[in-house]
């Protein structure tokens, strides 16, 4: 990932991969039968069960550490991928939320950014999307 590039674009692509993220998201809320919480706090290896706690500078380089030490929606998206996959290895069925995550990911890897807030996800300079009653807008047909 070309992380100079993150901030640097968007698009109605972003939008969709953000309403991707909300969709799978709250699908995993009712596959798991997990009471919804906030899409900001959503540690998927954490409502599983998982308390471990990592280290992203056991896994990214210090110039992606800097980086995501200056973005704290980006470090919390990337945290919990990396919580997840580390989760799914002890718990092989925990592999297929990985793919919650995957638009979020999708939209650094394009240039864009978002701000995720408590009540709002945010795609830098492209759009705005209320997260008042997200899980019932997004919770439709299944992705698995």
């Amino acid at each position: 990932m070309n992380w100079d590039l993150v901030g640097s674009s968007a698009s109605k692509v972003e939008a969709d991969l953000a309403c991707e993220f909300l969709r799978r998201l709250a699908n995993f809320f009712k596959k798991e039968g997990v009471k919804p919480i906030k899409p900001l706090v959503a540690d998927i290896a954490r409502l599983l069960g998982d308390a471990d706690e990592i280290e992203i500078s056991d896994y990214c380089n210090s110039e992606v550490v800097n980086f995501l030490g200056e973005n704290i929606y980006i470090k919390n998206t990337i945290e919990y991928y990396l919580h997840l996959a580390k989760y799914a290895e002890k718990y092989p069925d925990a592999y297929k939320y990985l793919s919650v995550y995957d638009p979020l990911i999708k939209i650094f890897e394009r240039g864009g950014m978002f701000v995720l807030r408590i009540n709002a996800l945010d795609i830098v300079n492209g759009a705005h999307i209320p997260l008042n009653g997200w899980y019932e807008k997004f919770c439709n047909d299944e992705f698995y």
